[in-house]
């Protein structure tokens, strides 16, 4: 959009504005008469001719900037759509006249359910103090564009503060939005309060932990998001599946379980899908007596270094991108995360249960395990004996925590047994433990690659087992190595 064309549009929706508000203002003062319902002045709004002007100059502004909105949200399983739509590459639109009409569909209609769903009625019907420039801009960009990113947000359950964004893996960065940050989301955020149907409260939210990254191939839309992606992710109860790189990669930080809430697409100020919003409440009683529901948090970030993070994730992003350049070790991977963050989908502080589900959170674990630690032609009977072993050597950093982790893991092969076996396990594991080793083993995983520079990583492991020199030259250095670089040294 030009200069001129978003100028002229502002301009006609501030006259179409202040015609809106003098005509409710006779509608509420008008004796004996019952209040209109704000559908009906809705419609009775869509018909002035001053927001029919005000559409049809939306309408050409958002030619001249190629603001195209479909109709036809179709997408396939990995998010990206079907096809996009794009005005005929030889239409000149730099200056279209003032009565003409355009052939491309541009823009979005100026209609009654606009006037609802922005929260125009809401504000006239409510007689506030209306910046009726401020509406014009917000409406300017959500009828006519121009084009902006659109968004991906993953709210999660974390206990973060941070000022600038972190950048994650997969395009994916990490932020604690403000609650005035969060307005300016919504559409229309100069009327925001009044809007009926708010997919959030930004009050509610701001200051929670959230993953976002840019949708690449996203349109803007005017019908329903069929995401068939998160669709099919939540059929099958598992939507961190789709986000499971920059969740292992949080994860791999620090013990405590983080969890994935809900997920919105967003075209900032103009759009907001909720494709899922399953936040947990608690209720909260500041001053022993008033009670104020809020989001309940989890341990994730309490105790963060922030800085030690952000090099943390700098350091960790090029080996994830190395493990996931081979199709057969990125699919080996992929599952050991899936599994990972399924043995904490029901967990909280470091990974603890309730009791009914400490065995199937072992289960879960044990597979990460053998996904990392066995070789294909291995026999199947001597996994609890070589697995407790690898995963001792990986993840110990001295003797006594080898030998300790290694009777864990060989106890966790106990109760998996006992749990496949529809037998009760005669005690519950060490499930935050369990976590530590498991975590131990991806990260050094990715830090000395699968295959290392001396083979296979199982292979490795059993070098380590019977040789210091192997053990301190492929396993402790690399780890302490990376560690050092995170630590800041």
């Amino acid at each position: 959009m030009t200069t001129d064309s978003r100028a002229r549009l502002v301009e006609a929706l501030e006259r179409f504005l202040r015609d809106a508000r003098q005509v409710v203002e006779e509608e509420l003062n008008r004796d004996g008469s019952q209040q209109p319902s704000a559908e009906a002045l809705a419609r009775s709004l869509a018909e002035l001719p001053a927001c029919l002007d005000a559409g049809t100059t939306a309408r050409h502004a958002a030619a001249v900037s190629r603001y195209i909105v479909t109709d036809f949200p179709i997408r396939r399983r990995s998010g990206k759509p079907a096809r996009k739509v794009e005005p005929a590459p030889d239409r000149d639109t730099t200056a279209i006249p003032a009565d003409s009409e355009t052939t491309e569909p541009s823009g979005r209609p100026l209609d009654a359910k606009a006037l609802l769903s922005t929260g125009v009625v809401g504000a006239l019907l409510d007689r506030a103090d209306l910046d009726l420039y401020a509406i014009a801009e917000d409406l300017a960009g959500y009828l006519a564009g121009p084009p902006i990113d659109i968004w991906d947000y993953a709210i999660l359950d974390g206990s973060l503060t941070i000022d600038d964004p972190v950048p994650v893996v997969d395009g994916w960065e990490l932020i604690t939005p403000t609650a005035r940050q969060l307005r300016e989301l919504l559409l229309a955020p100069a009327t925001t309060a009044y809007q009926p149907a708010r997919p959030f409260d930004p009050d509610d939210y701001s200051g929670l932990t959230m993953l976002r990254r840019v949708i690449p191939e996203a349109v803007p839309l005017a019908g329903p998001d069929l995401r068939w992606d998160v669709l099919y992710s939540l059929a099958l109860d598992r939507p961190a599946h789709l986000l499971w790189q920059p969740l292992l990669a949080l994860s791999l930080y620090e013990n405590p379980v983080l969890r994935l809430w809900a997920r919105y697409q967003i075209e900032p100020g103009r759009r907001v899908d909720k494709l899922f919003d399953s936040v947990d409440w608690d209720i909260w009683t500041p001053d022993g007596v008033t009670e104020i529901e809020r989001p309940m948090t989890g341990v994730f970030g309490l105790t963060t270094d922030v800085p030690m993070l952000r090099r943390f994730l700098t350091e960790l992003a090029p080996q994830l991108a190395r493990a996931l350049s081979k199709t057969k070790a990125a699919t080996q991977l992929r599952r050991c995360a899936e599994h990972f963050l399924m043995a904490g989908a029901h967990a909280h502080g470091e990974g603890e249960v309730l009791s009914e589900l400490n065995a199937e959170a072992v289960l879960h674990y044990v597979i990460v395990l053998e996904g990392l630690l066995t070789g294909e032609s291995e026999s199947p009977g001597e996994y609890t004996r070589k697995v407790s072993q690898r995963a001792a050597v990986l993840a110990g950093r001295n003797d006594s925590e080898r030998l300790e982790f290694q009777q864990l893991v060989h106890d966790a092969y106990g109760t998996r047994s006992k749990y496949a076996h529809g037998s009760a396990p005669k005690k519950e594991l060490d499930l935050p433990k369990l976590r530590r080793v498991v975590r131990r083993c991806l990260l050094t995983r990715l830090i000395i690659g699968d295959p290392a520079a001396d083979g296979p990583l199982h292979t490795v492991a059993d070098r380590a087992l019977l040789s210091n020199e192997v053990l301190d030259r492929c396993v402790l250095q690399p780890f302490s190595e990376f560690s050092q670089r995170v630590r800041g040294g």
